[in-house]
């Protein structure tokens, strides 16, 4: 045990004295969560539109100040028909046009359900449609004003319609998508900071040629390791630490779950990130090189997770590999305790996933490490 406390010593004072390595544990993480919790979202406000009123009623310049006065919307004027519609979408003056055809409002009186045109720019296919489920929705809560103000519509849409749908939100009650994404952006950056930082670590011992001096002590090899891993698993949890404080004190976020079980899951991550990191260590000669391998980890780690695209998206082959990805789990246990305040029992899957990948990982690492040394 003496040897693995003076190799944990002796890693403490090698990263204190390097200053860019106390950058990437104590100031990144605090500048990455901040900006990034901010940038990664997918909400969208203030939506170009353009509006196409050929009724000219009182009815459907209510409709336009429907979309004029709501704060998902920019009404940027008024157009004459479809060939301005398209100069204006070709030029990035507007992502939405409402058309309101002729004689809208006598349709409407008739009881004759009148159709309103939405046409969007679906260049991005994500932001059409979530836009347009905001159009919807200005549209739904117009139709429900002019049911309450006109008894005898309200008759006749009660027949077309048996059911009167009641929507709940639950655990996410105001829709933002902090709350949804602040939590995998921690799995994000305690990857980065993990991985980087074992990885490096162990590279540059290579690099200043200490680790052959290390090999030639009495220091046994899985000692070496341990010595090498619980100092980077120590400035992981402060790395968690100070992200979690900017979850709480910037973004508001609260934690419905419990903290310590947040902790005792992230070790279990933990151990597949500083595998993968010993693992990146033993093919890369300098720290360059292992930064490099390890962007190139992240990308697959990142892209696969579900942290930025629904996993059921993915076409079924690429849904199997993700079963790979340490980083899948972990973020699901992050948005499970941050936003359902999930126990244990209900995370048996990923924690037993996680167990297993970071022995398998871990071990599969030593035994290279050791090989590589020998």
């Amino acid at each position: 045990m003496q040897p693995i406390l003076y190799l944990i010593q002796k890693e403490f004072r090698q990263i204190f004295r390097d200053k860019p390595m106390l950058f990437i544990i104590f100031f990144a993480p605090l500048v990455q969560m901040t900006i990034l919790g901010f940038a990664i979202t997918i909400d969208i406000t203030n939506v170009s539109t353009v509006i196409v009123d050929h009724d000219k009623s009182p009815i459907s310049r209510e409709i336009a100040r429907a979309f004029e006065h709501n704060s998902y919307f920019v009404v940027k004027g008024y157009v004459d028909g479809e060939s301005e519609i398209r100069k204006r979408i070709d030029a990035w003056e507007a992502q939405i046009a409402i058309v309101i055809p002729n004689d809208f409002a006598r349709d409407l009186n008739l009881g004759l359900r009148p159709e309103i045109q939405v046409i969007l720019d679906a260049v991005d296919g994500n932001t059409a449609g979530i836009a347009f489920g905001y159009v919807r929705g200005v549209l739904a809560n117009f139709t429900v004003d002019i049911i309450q103000s006109n008894p005898h519509l309200a008759a006749q849409m009660r027949e077309a319609s048996v059911t009167d749908p009641q929507t709940r939100m639950w655990y996410n009650l105001d829709l933002e998508s902090k709350n949804y994404m602040v939590p995998g952006l921690i799995a994000v950056l305690l990857t980065l900071v993990s991985m980087f930082l074992s990885s490096m670590g162990l590279v540059r011992e290579k690099e200043i040629g200490t680790l052959e001096q290390l090999m030639v002590t009495p220091i046994k090899t899985w000692q070496l390791i341990l010595g090498k891993v619980l100092p980077f698993l120590i400035l992981g949890f402060v790395a968690l630490a100070i992200m979690l404080v900017v979850a709480f004190v910037v973004f508001q976020l609260s934690l419905a779950g419990s903290i310590v079980l947040l902790f005792a899951l992230s070790t279990l991550y933990l151990l597949s990130t500083l595998g993968l990191g010993i693992f990146i260590s033993t093919l890369a000669q300098t720290q360059q090189q292992a930064m490099f391998i390890s962007w190139f980890f992240m990308i697959f780690l990142i892209f696969m997770s579900g942290f930025l695209f629904p996993i059921e998206n993915m076409p079924a082959v690429v849904q199997k590999i993700t079963y790979a990805d340490p980083m899948r789990y972990f973020v699901i246990i992050l948005r499970e305790i941050f936003l359902k305040g999930s126990s244990a029992k209900f995370l048996v899957n990923e924690i037993l996933s996680l167990t297993g990948m970071g022995l398998i990982i871990l071990g599969l690492s030593t035994l290279k490490f050791q090989k590589r040394v020998s």
